[in-house]
């Protein structure tokens, strides 16, 4: 008779629920509990199930569970509560959690374990080992993770969170679905295995963000151990991870360029009293004190133009700021046929009122 039943799962504060049926094993109890608790790591935990009378069974093997679902028959029980316990320290692989114990045999390399190769490669990502320092990438499981989960930059920021949540987890999938208004993505190893890892999420008209419709999360393939190199780590989940270091040093280096503009009535005064002779012009919006324009030329300049060539050049350059705009200078030539500046000044645009 097929027996499935509710397992109401619970790591710390956090508490998970999925189905038991009479072909689930050990393993696939593991490979669920691996993929949706963050940071619980193979062989750190052991699982203790609870029922009418009998608060702490051990829940270890395959035998273990199958005694389990033959007493929730027995009792019409529908759901059982399993706890899951850290060990008491990760990096010493005690207990008698048989199904974690030989899968670490294997990946100490003992003879000894060569039945449970197979199991081994179940387990996506768990080759990550316990480090002092964290990792950049330890938040990445926690990208994609449930129907109905929001993602405000659209297309574009779902797609980069999902390449990062498979490089953390370890797999590799393929879209076959992806435009501005859809994405889809299945494991790739649909064709050759049958993997059902499935998602797909579109564009909210009303909001603009991107939603997670329908969501498979579990791996039914052979799935791989985290490799130093993957397909997955793209120029743009790279550029991704920089950007923000990057803004943060042009900061450093040139300030902020909206708190910028605010310096400029100071910065006129500023000239004309150390510079005397100077002209400087800033021109705003009536009304809402917007930028317009700003021109200047210093006292120095104007009364050496007076030995110049009396010709002027006058060019214009593209801004590549945030606000961008345009760069207008005059320049002469002096005695010795070198450029000589004489104002410039920063415009919208190169039309004849600038």
């Amino acid at each position: 008779m097929e027996v499935c039943v509710i397992a109401k799962c619970t790591y710390k504060s956090e508490t998970i629920m999925f189905s038991v049926s009479s072909e689930s094993s050990m393993v696939d109890i593991l490979k669920t509990l691996c993929l949706r608790f963050r940071g619980l790591q193979l062989g750190c935990f052991t699982l203790r199930y609870s029922v009418p009378s009998y608060p702490s069974c051990f829940l270890e093997t395959d035998s273990d569970l199958d005694l389990m679902r033959t007493f929730l028959l027995i009792s019409n029980g529908k759901t059982v509560d399993i706890l899951v316990k850290d060990l008491c320290g990760s990096s010493e692989y005690s207990g008698d959690f048989c199904v974690n114990k030989e899968l670490i045999a294997c990946e100490k390399g003992e003879s000894s374990c060569s039945s449970t190769i197979e199991d081994r490669n179940e387990f996506l990502g768990r080759s990550k080992r316990a480090s002092a320092k964290p990792l950049l990438s330890n938040e990445w499981e926690t990208y994609i993770h449930h129907v109905g989960q929001k993602f405000d930059g659209g297309a574009e920021e779902f797609r980069l969170k999902l390449c990062k949540y498979a490089l953390e987890v370890g797999f590799n999938f393929l879209y076959v679905g992806n435009d501005k208004k859809r994405v889809v993505a299945v494991c790739s190893n649909k064709k050759l295995e049958g993997c059902s890892w499935r998602v797909y999420a579109s564009r909210c008209e009303a909001t603009g963000s991107f939603v997670i419709r329908t969501l498979n999360n579990v791996h039914t393939c052979a799935g791989r151990i985290r490799e130093s190199k993957s397909k997955m780590m793209r120029s743009r989940v790279v550029s991704s991870l920089i950007v923000d270091r990057i803004q943060l040093a042009k900061l450093d280096v040139h300030g902020d360029e909206s708190k910028s503009f605010n310096e400029l009535v100071w910065y006129a005064d500023a000239v004309k009293e150390t510079n005397t002779g100077s002209l400087c012009t800033l021109d705003c919006e009536a009304g809402i004190n917007r930028f317009r324009r700003f021109f200047v030329s210093f006292g120095g300049c104007i009364a050496g133009f007076q030995y110049c060539i009396p010709l002027l050049f006058i060019d214009a350059t593209f801004l590549k700021s945030k606000y961008k705009g345009q760069l207008l200078c005059a320049s002469g030539k002096n005695g010795n046929q070198g450029f000589y500046p004489l104002a410039f000044g920063v415009v919208d645009s190169e039309t004849e009122e600038n």
